[in-house]
């Protein structure tokens, strides 16, 4: 397996000078970017700020040793591969450090060839094994993702919440808010967390079905019951049998068949088009509007024993505009996803994009972001999204964020940080998410929050 040297680091470790130099001369003319330490607590301080894949320490330092930097970096950070270089007489101890986790040694007086086969060779390995994590990640993210609601907001983890307490229970669900916002994406999860996920979840737009044949489509026909019914019909109510049935836009129903759908839900049995009798039914039903229903009540155009029947539970799903928070997550899932449909390796957002992606209305909410997404994955050929991708009403200058009392490096810095302070926030300090969402590598966030005066240790205020 190839490796990519420009973006690979090793860290040497080694008390002498003179080995950390001889060490970073061979590895940089490969290719490789290097840090070095002169002992295991300046590497472990190296570990923690920088994305190391292969670490090549000496046996004997002072303080903590080999065998214990080698325990050090496989409990902390297990992916990366560790080579010891071992002086004579202690091959005894190599041994034991390869036990303890390390990849391979390599004695000294070393050659250059020697170290540099070891080197590729371990690498290799920490290459393959870093291909096989991402394709889990990515399988089970593939099996997980039609259930998923993206978010970390608080509005989003009170979505999450009463999802998961209503979910076991049989109760009727109404869930309301804007086009594109995930009502959809809500009502699956309820299924997927129910005891009736081993049956169908039946989704129906009642605002895409002709008035004059809604009827025959929720409830069934039987033969001859109109012209054209040439043989009996399920409906999706029986479809639904035992599992769930998602009713959208439920505010386009007619008046009359809102009759027909409030005595189904209260006696649990529907009557076919045509039919003589009842049918009995078990099906839970699970309701969505973007209109407002009391509005809808007070125009006369929805039943108001319907909606109580229906609202037992209220699932309210806030517009991207009120959880701006969740937008750098949402792209992140994006990009992953058309990533993997249009085989493309593009790592984020550019820094002069994302306040375009943070200040829009998104008036067409997560859906209009997912189109964005989609539409700039398309055209961008390198590896992040800039202007250059959006569309062009959102490159206009009406557009871009002022603030007219700073300078424009002023503003710059400002945006900055609160760019970064927000992404801690949301990843709960974790500076290796909060880079990879920025778009940055680890050292340079470092060197960012440095230069903008935040705390690189602490999640800032």
């Amino acid at each position: 397996m190839s490796v990519n040297r420009e973006n690979t680091a090793i860290l040497i470790v080694d008390d002498e000078q003179s080995v950390r130099v001889s060490l970073e001369r061979v590895i940089r003319k490969e290719g490789y970017t290097t840090f070095v330490a002169a002992n295991a607590q300046e590497a472990e301080e190296i570990l923690g700020h920088e994305n190391i894949s292969l670490v090549l320490t000496d046996m004997r330092m002072p303080g903590m040793n080999g065998i214990e930097l080698v325990k050090l970096v496989k409990k902390n950070w297990p992916e990366i591969e560790v080579v010891v270089l071992t002086g004579h007489g202690t091959i005894e101890k190599a041994v034991e450090a390869m036990k303890s986790g390390a990849y391979d040694f390599v004695s000294k007086p070393f050659k250059r060839i020697d170290i540099l086969h070891t080197v590729e060779k371990a690498l290799e390995r920490h290459a393959l094994n870093e291909e096989n994590r991402f394709l889990k990640e990515q399988l089970a993210f593939s099996q997980s993702e039609k259930y998923n609601f993206i978010g970390k907001s608080k509005a989003v983890k009170s979505v999450l919440n009463l999802i998961s307490r209503v979910a076991p229970l049989p109760s009727t669900v109404l869930i309301t808010g804007e086009s594109g916002t995930g009502k959809e994406i809500v009502a699956r999860m309820l299924h997927a967390q129910s005891s009736r996920v081993h049956k169908r979840f039946v989704a129906v737009n009642c605002g895409a079905i002709a008035e004059n044949l809604i009827e025959s489509e929720l409830f069934g026909h039987v033969k001859g019951s109109y012209t054209g019914a040439t043989k009996d019909k399920e409906g999706l109510f029986k479809s639904a049998s035992g599992g769930t049935l998602f009713l959208d836009e439920i505010s386009t129903l007619p008046l009359n068949l809102q009759v027909k759908l409030l005595r189904a839900i209260q006696e649990q049995e529907i009557m076919p088009v045509g039919a003589g009798r009842t049918i009995p039914i078990n099906v839970r039903i699970i309701a969505a509007s973007n209109k407002n229903l009391e509005e809808e009540i007070t125009n006369g155009n929805f039943r108001e024993d319907l909606y109580y029947r229906l609202n037992v539970v209220g699932i309210y799903i806030p517009p991207l505009r009120d959880r701006r928070d969740d937008i750098p997550m949402l792209i992140d899932y994006f990009l992953q996803r058309f990533n993997r449909d249009m085989n493309k390796n593009i790592s984020g957002v550019s820094m002069d994009a994302m306040p375009y992606f943070l200040g829009n209305e998104w008036k067409g909410n997560v859906r209009e972001l997912e189109n964005t997404i989609e539409r700039a994955v398309i055209l961008c050929d390198g590896d992040k999204i800039t202007m250059d991708h959006l569309p062009q009403t959102y490159a206009s200058e009406d557009s871009v964020p002022v603030v007219t009392n700073q300078g424009l490096k002023e503003a710059v810095a400002e945006f900055e940080k609160l760019q970064i302070n927000k992404v801690l926030e949301m990843v709960e300090s974790d500076k290796k998410t909060a880079a990879k969402m920025l778009g940055l590598s680890l050292s340079s966030l470092y060197r960012k929050m440095s230069e903008l005066g935040l705390d690189t240790k602490d999640v800032p205020v």
